[in-house]
C-alpha cells in the first residue's frame, strides 16, 4: 500500500528525519506516535506529496487512493451535507455523468458503478458521519460558514471519511470533539476497511483504533505490533535491555583501558596493550537509552491551608437568550439577568429563554475531584466558566467561600497570553521579588526551560502555549482547579506528567476532558451535564459509554425530518425522475434486443457457417454474448426501477 524507504527530510540544513524505513499495508491501522517536533506531521505532508524528501523515497502503490483532514477552514455558502458529499470525488464525477441527456455506454458504465458504490445512499451516509460528529439533524443544509472554526474543522473530517480511500491520513482527529463524538469515531475507524495511519496523544483512543505502533523519535523511526500499552511495555523492554547491554559494555572497556594505562609502558605487556587497543577502537558504542520526556517535573501544590467549605450551589440555573444564538451546533452561551418571578410564575422573559440547566446542588468542598460528563453543547464548559466567576447565574444563587484562590484553564485563555512576552517575562509578574534562577527552574518543570523561556509567545506553538498556562496557574498554589481540556495540543509524555502531578495535587479539582485516562486517574466522582440538569453521575465511564450507546438511537428517532436526509433511509429520486430514466432504459433495451434478434437469425441460418471464415464466426459468438450479458443488466435496471417506484 505505502512504501517508505531510507526517507531524509531537512530542516534548515539540519535533519529532521534521517533513514525513516515504513510499509503500510492494507487493513493496518497505524498509530504514528512520538513528542511535538520530532517530525509527524512533516512526514505526513511526505505522504500527500505536498513537499519532498532529500533523500530516499516515498511511494502509493498505482491505482490506491490517499484521503486526509484539510486543516484550512473553508468559508463557504455551500450547505454542510454538500460538502461532506464532495469528499467523494468518484460520486460526484459519477453524478455529473448520470446528469447529461445523452445516455451512451459511458453512461450506462456510470449508472453501474453508481449503484455498485451505493450513490442513492450517499446521502444518507454522510447525515450519519455527521450525526455521529455531533451535527444535529436540523444543521445539515446550514451553510459551512455559519459554523465556528471547531465545527468547520470537523465538516473537514467528516468530509475525508466520505472519501472511501485505500489510505487515509489523520492528524489528531480528536482535537476538536467531545467524548461522545471520540467513542464513535474509534468506533468507526476500528471498522474502517482500508488502511489507517492515525497521529494522536489519547492513549485509549490509540489502544481502540491501532494494531500497530510507529514511534518517531531521533530522527528515525521503529515499529511495534499491537496497541499502544503493547508499545510502551515492549519499548520499556528495549530499553531495559539497550541499558543493560550499555553498562556491560562500559564494564569491559573500563577493563580494557586499565589494562591499557597499567601495562603501556611495559616492555613485557607492550604487545598485549597494543592488543587491547585495538579491541577498543573495534568496538561499536553502544548508546546509554533514555526516554524523551523524561525530563517533565510537573508539581501542583496546594496551599497548607484551606477551607473545608469552596463554594455551594443551590438550585443553581443558566439561560441564554434566543437572540444571543449563534448558527453553530456549539452556541456561546449570552446570559443576561432574568427576574425571579413571584408566587412560583415564570416571567415573560425567562419563558423565551433557553435553560442549559436549573435546579444544580453542589457543595465542593477541600479535595473533592470532580470530572463533568455530557454531550456537547450541554453546558460542561459553562458550568465551569459559573465556578470560577466568568459567567453569573440566571437563578438560584452560587456562594464561593472568600480569599480562596482557583486556578482556571481553558483554551480561550491561551489566546490571552502576552504574546509579545517571554514566559519569564509572564512569571515575573506573578512572582517580582522571586530569584531569576527559581522562576527558570520552576517553567523548566513544564519543558520551557533553555531557549524556550526566553523566546516570545507569539512563536509558540498550541502545546507550548498550553504548557506555559498550566506553570503559570501552578505557580499561584490554588485551594481549586477548574480545568477545561487541559490536555488538547499536549504530547503523551506531558499529558502523563500532568496527570502525575494532578494525582498528587491535594486541592479540590473540577475537571472537563475528552482524555479518559486523565479522568480515571483524577476523578473521584463523576457528574453528568445533561438535559437541563447537572448531578452526580451513578456509575464510572463504561456506563457512561453504555449511556451513550442507548442515547443516540433515541435522539435520532426524536428529531425526524423528511425534508432531510436521515441516516435510517436512503433519498430516493422522485417519481418524475424514475419515470424518465425507465423509459430512457425500455429504449436502449429495444435497441439491445433487436440487435440480439438479428445476430441470433444470423447464427441459426445454415449458410453463416459455409460463407463466413471461422474468425469472422468467433466475432458473431462474443458480440451475441456481449449483447446478451447487455439485455441482462438492462433488464434488471428496468425492474429496480419499476420496484423503486412500486415502494414510493
Amino acid at each position: 500500500m505505502l512504501n517508505i524507504q531510507n526517507l531524509t527530510y531537512l530542516q534548515s540544513g539540519v535533519p529532521l528525519l534521517q533513514n525513516v524505513n515504513l510499509l503500510a499495508f492494507a487493513e493496518q491501522r497505524i498509530g504514528l506516535v512520538g513528542k511535538n517536533g520530532c517530525g509527524k506531521s512533516t512526514l505526513f505532508r511526505l505522504m500527500r506529496g505536498e513537499i519532498r524528501p532529500d533523500g530516499g523515497e516515498i511511494s502509493l502503490q498505482s491505482g490506491k487512493t490517499l484521503a486526509y483532514v484539510e486543516q484550512e477552514i473553508a468559508n463557504s455558502s455551500q450547505p454542510a451535507l454538500e460538502f461532506v458529499l464532495d469528499g467523494d470525488a468518484e460520486l460526484r464525477l459519477l453524478e455529473k455523468t448520470l446528469a447529461q441527456e445523452n445516455h451512451d455506454p459511458a453512461w450506462f458504465e456510470a449508472q453501474h458503478r453508481y449503484e455498485a458504490i451505493d450513490g442513492y445512499g450517499a446521502k444518507a451516509r454522510a447525515a450519519q458521519l455527521l450525526d455521529g460528529l455531533g451535527f444535529a439533524n436540523d444543521t445539515l443544509e446550514n451553510p459551512v460558514a455559519s459554523f465556528s472554526g471547531g465545527w468547520r474543522m470537523r465538516l473537514n473530517l467528516a468530509r475525508a471519511l466520505m472519501h472511501r480511500a485505500d489510505l487515509l491520513l489523520l492528524d489528531e482527529p480528536t482535537n476538536h470533539l467531545d467524548l461522545e463524538a471520540i467513542i464513535w469515531l474509534e468506533q468507526y475507524l476500528a471498522r474502517y476497511p482500508g488502511c489507517l495511519i492515525l497521529v494522536s496523544h489519547d492513549r485509549e483512543f490509540l489502544n481502540a483504533c491501532v494494531n500497530r505502533i510507529a514511534h518517531l523519535h531521533d530522527c528515525t523511526l521503529d515499529s511495534y505490533t499491537g496497541d499502544y500499552d503493547s508499545f510502551e511495555r515492549a519499548r520499556a523492554e528495549k530499553i531495559a535491555q539497550q541499558n543493560q547491554a550499555f553498562n556491560q559494555q562500559q564494564a569491559k572497556i573500563a577493563h580494557l583501558e586499565d589494562f591499557v594505562r597499567r601495562f603501556r609502558a611495559k616492555a613485557t605487556k607492550a604487545k598485549q596493550a597494543q592488543s587491547r587497543i585495538k579491541a577498543l577502537e573495534r568496538i561499536t558504542r553502544i548508546a546509554p537509552a533514555h526516554v524523551a520526556g523524561g525530563h517533565f517535573e510537573l508539581e501542583i501544590e496546594a496551599p497548607e491551608r484551606s477551607p473545608d467549605l469552596l463554594l455551594r450551589a443551590e438550585k443553581m440555573g443558566f439561560a441564554y437568550g434566543e437572540n444571543g444564538q449563534s448558527n453553530s451546533p456549539a452556541r456561546s452561551p449570552h446570559p443576561f439577568p432574568l427576574p425571579e418571578g413571584e408566587g412560583g410564575k415564570v416571567s415573560l422573559r425567562q419563558s423565551r429563554a433557553k435553560i442549559l440547566f436549573q435546579n444544580v446542588e453542589l457543595v465542593l468542598r477541600a479535595g473533592a475531584r470532580i470530572a463533568l460528563l455530557g454531550p456537547n453543547g450541554a453546558g460542561k464548559s459553562t458550568l465551569i466558566k459559573l465556578l470560577v466567576g466568568e459567567l453569573h447565574p440566571t437563578s438560584g444563587k452560587l456562594e464561593i467561600t472568600p480569599d480562596i484562590r482557583i486556578g482556571y484553564f481553558a483554551q480561550h485563555q491561551l489566546e490571552n497570553l502576552d504574546s509579545a512576552a517571554t514566559p519569564l517575562q509572564h512569571i515575573e509578574r506573578l512572582a517580582p521579588k522571586e530569584t531569576t534562577l527559581a522562576l527558570r527552574t520552576f517553567l523548566g518543570r513544564f519543558g520551557l526551560a533553555g531557549n524556550d523561556e526566553d523566546r516570545p509567545v507569539a512563536s509558540f506553538s498550541g502545546g507550548e502555549k498550553s504548557r506555559l498556562a498550566l506553570a503559570l496557574l501552578a505557580w499561584q498554589k490554588p485551594h481549586l482547579l477548574l480545568l477545561d481540556e487541559p490536555t488538547n495540543h499536549l504530547d503523551l509524555d506531558m499529558r502523563d506528567a500532568l496527570t502525575l502531578a494532578l494525582e498528587e495535587y491535594t486541592g479540590a479539582v473540577v475537571l472537563v476532558s475528552h482524555d479518559r485516562s486523565l479522568i480515571r486517574a483524577v476523578a473521584d466522582e463523576l457528574w453528568l451535564v445533561a438535559d437541563g440538569a447537572a448531578k452526580l453521575f451513578d456509575g464510572d465511564l463504561e456506563d457512561y459509554k453504555a449511556w451513550i450507546e442507548t442515547r443516540r438511537p433515541r435522539e435520532a428517532a426524536a428529531r425526524p425530518n423528511p425534508e432531510k436526509p436521515r441516516p435510517q433511509a436512503a433519498p430516493r429520486p422522485n417519481r418524475k425522475a424514475l419515470l424518465s430514466k425507465q423509459a430512457k432504459l425500455e429504449s436502449a433495451l429495444a435497441a439491445a434486443g433487436a440487435e440480439l434478434a438479428a445476430i441470433n437469425r444470423q447464427l441459426a441460418d445454415p449458410a453463416t457457417y459455409t460463407q463466413l471464415a471461422r474468425d469472422e464466426i468467433s466475432k458473431l459468438n462474443t458480440l451475441h454474448a456481449s449483447l446478451e450479458k447487455k439485455v441482462a443488466e438492462l433488464e434488471e435496471s428496468w425492474l429496480e426501477l419499476e420496484t423503486a417506484m412500486e415502494e414510493g
